[in-house]
């Protein structure tokens, strides 16, 4: 079965605060090597080379977008789509000094209008550890559906959660 059309079929997208477009693969090495430097991501001994991987993997329903403000990297917003009759936030990052400055609620705010075009659902993965994350997804409606133990490596443990949109 092939994935329905996707809202990600642009290349790039203007938001308020920011500007989102298609990672390249000459994007990959900095992004990761940030990445690797933060937490959750440190704490799990991600290396650059592995997060790297992931956001260049061959994946039709995985869309890998630069965060740019003022054409300046400011973090990385990767999203499955189809997933779970919904959107799923797969990997999501605002890299200092952007942090902080509405970014991260701006973007949330984009994807469940985009996704409700078409579905219920918006997920994501927060460790549980990630009292930060946890926090900033709770105030934007999402709820903790599940924890998924050692799911990434033994001893940390992933928390499944959810949003729901407006109806159809």
């Amino acid at each position: 079965m092939k994935n329905p059309p996707s809202f990600f079929s642009s290349d790039r997208f203007t938001l308020s605060g920011c500007e989102l477009r298609r990672m390249r693969v000459r994007d990959l090495p900095s992004i990761a090597a940030k990445l690797a430097k933060m937490d959750p991501w440190k704490k799990m001994n991600y290396s650059p080379a592995a997060l790297a991987r992931f956001l260049g993997q061959k994946d039709p329903s995985l869309h890998c977008l630069m965060i740019t403000v003022a054409g300046k990297t400011a973090g990385v917003f990767c999203v499955q789509y189809p997933w779970m009759r919904g959107s799923y936030i797969a990997l999501f990052a605002v890299f200092e000094p952007y942090s902080g400055k509405g970014i991260g609620a701006e973007l949330v705010e984009w994807l469940g209008g985009q996704t409700a075009e078409k579905c219920r659902n918006l997920w994501a993965l927060v460790s549980s550890f990630n009292r930060r994350a946890r926090k900033f997804y709770k105030q934007r409606g999402f709820r903790e559906i599940a924890v998924l133990e050692d799911l990434v490596a033994p001893g940390f443990d992933e928390i499944l959660i959810r949003k729901i949109l407006a109806k159809l």
